[in-house]
């Protein structure tokens, strides 16, 4: 028996993101929050370019979907990268959670990042108080 662990543990970074709303396209975008420091925006630009590459190779490169949860779910909607470092969110038509985010004032989100692989790990979608 080996007390070693052989599966790597992830080494979370959670940072505020600024969500706006593309009401014609159904769309929630997110962007790092203006008020991150340097180690925020340096992860975020480097896990920005990873889902970049991933999307640019067909998504072969192994990297796992980016979910946007909220409600108690965390898989509600997917990011795709976006021009301007930007996540994008696309909610399709009749995708009830999409009004319940919109709904209500005050929408962000916590962006988790893996520091270590440099990657998205998940967004978390919440209203503040």
């Amino acid at each position: 028996m080996s007390l070693f662990a052989t599966e790597r543990i992830p080494s979370p970074l959670a940072v505020d993101g600024a969500v706006f709303n593309d009401v014609a396209t159904r769309t929630l975008v997110v962007r790092l929050s203006e008020t991150a420091g340097g180690h925020a925006q340096l992860m975020w630009r480097e896990a920005h370019g990873a889902l970049v590459r991933a999307q640019e190779s067909g998504w072969r490169t192994g990297q796992q979907t980016v979910w946007g949860g909220a409600f108690g779910n965390r898989q509600i909607v997917y990011a795709a990268p976006g021009e301007y470092q930007v996540l994008l969110f696309r909610f399709a038509p009749g995708q009830t959670e999409y009004s319940k985010l919109v709904g209500k004032p005050n929408l962000t989100a916590i962006v988790t990042i893996d520091r270590e692989l440099s990657r998205f790990m998940s967004v978390q979608f919440l209203h503040r108080q």
